[in-house]
């Protein structure tokens, strides 16, 4: 988890590569529903800048080779030159493969209504 939540911040695609299972997806519900593959993300990581990103509260349930993850959070970032500042509820579902755990699905949901940044 801390070298997933690294590798956003210093916008490292490459090390971010390496934690994302092949199949990766951020999917999206609200404020609209989108789905952005693995690839897309990736590409868009350079343009994902965190300014701040503070934990307030977290809870890790694993089962065997499955793990889920909840955060809520502050965050203050620009993403592709648009803000995208509030506290978010972070989903992610972790699997374990032969070569360790990977982010296999991520949802990231903001509290309060923003507007998306174009894709």
């Amino acid at each position: 988890m801390d070298a997933f939540q690294r590798a956003i911040e210093t916008r490292d695609v490459e090390a971010a590569g390496e934690v994302l299972d092949p199949d990766y997806a951020l999917c999206l519900v609200h404020p609209t529903a989108m789905v952005i593959p693995r690839d897309q993300w990736l590409a868009m990581l350079p343009n994902y800048v965190v300014h701040e990103w503070t934990v307030q509260e977290q809870q890790i349930d694993t089962d065997g080779d499955c793990a889920l993850v909840f955060h809520r959070g502050l965050q203050r970032a620009t993403v592709v030159g648009e803000p995208r500042d509030g506290i978010f509820v972070v989903s992610d579902i972790w699997r374990r493969r032969e070569d360790g755990w990977r982010v296999w699905r991520r949802d990231s949901s903001p509290l309060a209504p923003l507007e998306m940044p174009a894709r």
